[in-house]
């Protein structure tokens, strides 16, 4: 590991996520109150889904391995929502500990399928 590099990413990244929180972030959303649903349930999740495979698909080519795809998105996702709503108190120990097992289960699925079905590149 290069500390140097690492130290550098971790000092940029606590600065401008912190400054970008309290001076950008937290004011507008503290101003901006949801009023409901965009769209129905079942089109939000529609959505999600896809725009989640184009992401894993694009990183599965990108890698030329679905299975690291899978792990870089579940971690990331992980990461983003686990990890902070746990420790911000925003979401339960269990509730996260469901919510990971759920994110390897699905991303694990989701690799082997793209694996299986992606015949023309024998290595994704």
């Amino acid at each position: 590991m290069d500390w140097k590099a690492f130290f550098a990413a971790f000092v940029v990244a606590g600065v401008v996520n912190l400054g970008g929180v309290m001076l950008f972030f937290g004011p507008i959303a503290k101003a901006d109150a949801p009023s409901g649903p965009l769209v129905p349930p079942m089109v939000g999740f529609l959505v999600y889904v896809i725009l989640s495979v184009m992401l894993f698909d694009w990183a599965a080519r990108q890698m030329h391995n679905a299975y690291k795809a899978a792990f870089i998105v579940g971690v990331s996702q992980f990461l983003l929502v686990n990890v902070d709503f746990v420790l911000a108190g925003k979401r339960g120990l269990m509730t996260g500990a469901a919510s990971t097992a759920l994110l390897v289960i699905t991303w694990g699925c989701v690799a082997f399928a793209y694996s299986y079905f992606a015949g023309w590149k024998k290595n994704i």
